[in-house]
C-alpha cells in the first residue's frame, strides 16, 4: 500500500467522531482476507474496523493468523424461511445477483426469473426469493470445460470474431467453433456464445463495484495514467462531484496531488487533486453535480488540468471512463 493509499485510509478512519463498540468477537485472519472482505462478512463498514483496530492504518497487509477486533453490532437477519419452495433473503450492501446466487449455490437468472426481474440490478434491503437447491433447476452457465465459463454476448457495431475473442481472452476460433458458425462474418445484434475464463468472467461480472457515473467532474480532453485520468480544462472551471457523497478529505498535504478532496459514496471513492481551491471541508455531505472546487495547474507541466480517480473500498485504482455512461 503506497503513501497515498495509506492517507486515505487514515482519513477514512478520522471522519466520523463516534467510538467503536465493545470488541466481542474477533476474526483470525486467513490467506486471501482483506478488510473489505472481512467488513462484508461481518456486514459493516471498513472503517469500523479501523477504529476498532487503530493499528491496522500503519500495517501495509493483514497477516494470516493476525487477530481483528470486530465491534460489535446486532445483525438483522437476513435470511427468513417461508412456505413452498424458496426462502427470503434482504440484500445486504456490496450483494450483486452472482453473490448471492453463489452463497447459496443457485443460478443467478435462476434468482433473477424467481423474482421477475428485468435487470441485473437490486437495491440494499430488498427481499428476493432464493430457491432451495434442491428444487432449483441446473445452473444456466455450462462448463464446457474446467475453468471456463459460457456466456452470451450481443454483437456490436464494429465488433469482429478477432476483437470479441481479444476483449473476452479467448480464441476467435474457440468462439466461431462453440457457435457453429461457417464464416467469420458476424451482424450487429446478434447474440453469440462466448466462453470466458472462469477467473476473468468472476472479476469481470461478479467482483467489479457497481458504479455508474454520468458525467466526468470537468468538461475537456483526459489522458489515463498510472492512477486515474488527467482531464485538461482552463484554471477555474467548475469542478463537479461525481455521486452523493461525504467529504473525507480537503488539503494539500501530498504535494503532488496539490490542493485535494476525497469524498466517499456508497461502495467507492472518488479522489479531484491539482485543484487551484478546495470549496468543501472535510465532513460537508455533497449532492451529485455540486460544484465542490476549481480546476488549477498540473504540478510540473505547466497545464491547467483536473486529477481524476476512483477507488474500490478495498483501495484499489479503477478506470473512471469504465463506468462512465452507465446508466
Amino acid at each position: 500500500m503506497n503513501l497515498f493509499m495509506a492517507l486515505i485510509f487514515a482519513i477514512s478512519l478520522l471522519a466520523g467522531a463516534a467510538e467503536a463498540g465493545k470488541c466481542r468477537l474477533y476474526h483470525k485472519v486467513r490467506k486471501g482476507d482483506s478488510l473489505w472482505k472481512i467488513a462484508d462478512r461481518y456486514n459493516m463498514y471498513i472503517k469500523d474496523i479501523l477504529r476498532a483496530n487503530p493499528r491496522l492504518k500503519k500495517k501495509k497487509y493483514l497477516r494470516p493468523g493476525q487477530r481483528i477486533c470486530i465491534p460489535y453490532k446486532k445483525k438483522r437477519k437476513a435470511v427468513s424461511r417461508s412456505r413452498g419452495d424458496y426462502v427470503i433473503y434482504r440484500v445486504r450492501p456490496g450483494d450483486s445477483l452472482q453473490k448471492i446466487a453463489k452463497k447459496f449455490g443457485v443460478s443467478w437468472k435462476t434468482i433473477k426469473r424467481y423474482n421477475g426481474l428485468r435487470s441485473n440490478v437490486i437495491r440494499v434491503g430488498q427481499k428476493l426469493k432464493i430457491p432451495r437447491k434442491g428444487r432449483a433447476k441446473k445452473r444456466t452457465y455450462a462448463y464446457r470445460k474446467k475453468g471456463y465459463v459460457i456466456i452470451k454476448y450481443r454483437v456490436r457495431r464494429g465488433d469482429s470474431l478477432i476483437k470479441i475473442g481479444k476483449k473476452f481472452g479467448v480464441s476467435w476460433k474457440e468462439i466461431k467453433r462453440i457457435n457453429g458458425m461457417r464464416s467469420n462474418i458476424v451482424r450487429k445484434g446478434q447474440l453469440i456464445k462466448v466462453p470466458v475464463p472462469r477467473k476473468a468472467f468472476e472479476k469481470r461480472y461478479i467482483d467489479k463495484p457497481r458504479i455508474k457515473l454520468a458525467f466526468l467532474p470537468v468538461d475537456g480532453k483526459y489522458e489515463k495514467g498510472t492512477r486515474g485520468i488527467d482531464i485538461f480544462a482552463e484554471c477555474g472551471e467548475k469542478v463537479r462531484a461525481v455521486a452523493d457523497g461525504r467529504v473525507i478529505y480537503s488539503g494539500d498535504d501530498l504535494t503532488t496531488y496539490g490542493n485535494m478532496v476525497i469524498v466517499e459514496h456508497r461502495g467507492f471513492l472518488s479522489i479531484y487533486a491539482y485543484q487551484m481551491q478546495n470549496l468543501v471541508e472535510r465532513g460537508d455531505r455533497v449532492q451529485r453535480g455540486e460544484v465542490i472546487g476549481k480546476v488549477g495547474l498540473k504540478p510540473g507541466s505547466g497545464r491547467c488540468a483536473l486529477h481524476f480517480e476512483i477507488r474500490a473500498r478495498d483501495g484499489s485504482v479503477l478506470n473512471p471512463v469504465e463506468y462512465l455512461g452507465k446508466k
